[in-house]
């Protein structure tokens, strides 16, 4: 898939998915899976409002790294930026 098709797709899914199903379908799209630097290089391509440093310390998560950031870590890490609502969440915030 071509990565205007793959952007095309994570915009379209932004509203409907948290940050941890976008991450799961981009990984999906892609030949060789999820990576970390996938992720930088598509959601800030796809979501350019999302800082670069939140991107880069997405690398934290478990599924692309050595960290120790959790799925429901990652949702909340990434949930002010992109994605719905994650449950148990404000803004990012736990509530």
């Amino acid at each position: 898939m071509r990565d205007g098709d793959v952007l095309n797709v994570l915009r379209a899914k932004e509203k409907q998915l948290t940050p941890l199903e976008l991450a799961e379908l981009l990984g999906g799209l892609l030949e060789g899976g999820i990576s970390h630097s996938a992720i930088v290089f598509y959601f800030k391509r796809a979501f350019p409002s999302i800082p670069l440093r939140v991107l880069l310390e997405s690398g934290l998560w478990w599924r692309v790294g050595e960290g120790k950031l959790s799925d429901q870590g990652f949702n909340e890490h990434l949930s002010p930026w992109v994605g719905r609502g994650v449950a148990g969440c404000n803004g990012g915030h736990l509530v």
